[in-house]
């Protein structure tokens, strides 16, 4: 799966609005709730507005801190957070094994006449498959489960990081160890739903790859 910079900058804005999420999730966390609850709504609203505008120095600090922990992990460990998977992770590895001939859309034997007999390694499966993906990946359904499992990818990656994290400080800042744990399992929460998210877009894109090869 390659990854275009055009789809990085569409998934810009996602990535700001997990990271903002958290934010505000940390600062409710380690807050009285029933302060932020009793605030002036108008007030409140406009707080948010700022901090979240374009120019500002928060939303300025959330996509720094977003590039550093992204930066951290390179694109084949993202991709064993999601997959659960040590080696070949990327479901292009099974495209001909198994994705392939379970979806009804895609015709294995005309893929068979195309590109001769499939390879069983899982490297070279997706190797085959990048190569067929090159001539498809302007197609918008490829474009869009890609996109997404982008996203999805990259947000689970962050609260993968983040759960290591946050419920330690939220502990330290608030010495309530029940309020930390219930916190941290909801970023686990949040980090199995990405992975969830996550495989399923990868899976419709390998659907989507086969299905418009072999229908050409």
């Amino acid at each position: 799966m390659a990854e275009g910079k055009s789809l990085k900058e569409q998934n810009a804005w996602l990535i700001r609005a997990a990271m903002i999420g958290h934010v505000l999730a940390f600062v409710w966390v380690t807050t009285e709730p029933t302060k932020l609850l009793s605030a002036d709504r108008a007030t409140l609203a406009k707080q948010l507005e700022a901090f979240a505008a374009p120019g500002t120095a928060a939303l300025g600090l959330i996509v720094i801190a977003s590039l550093l922990l992204l930066g951290f992990i390179p694109p084949i460990w993202r991709d064993r957070l999601m997959h659960w998977r040590w080696k070949d992770p990327l479901p292009g590895s099974r495209a001909f094994s198994k994705i392939g001939p379970a979806s009804g859309n895609v015709d294995m034997r005309k893929l068979r006449t195309d590109h001769g007999t499939f390879p069983r390694a899982g490297d070279k499966q997706n190797a085959l498959f990048y190569r067929i993906y090159r001539n498809h990946r302007e197609d918008v359904g490829v474009l869009d489960a890609h996109g997404r499992y982008l996203a999805a990818r990259d947000i689970g990656t962050i609260t993968a990081l983040l759960s290591v994290t946050l419920p330690w400080l939220a502990w330290w800042a608030t010495g309530d160890g029940f309020k930390s744990v219930i916190y941290g399992a909801c970023l686990l929460v949040i980090y199995g739903l990405c992975v969830v998210a996550a495989k399923n877009y990868s899976l419709r894109m390998v659907q989507n790859v086969l299905a418009a090869a072999s229908s050409v």
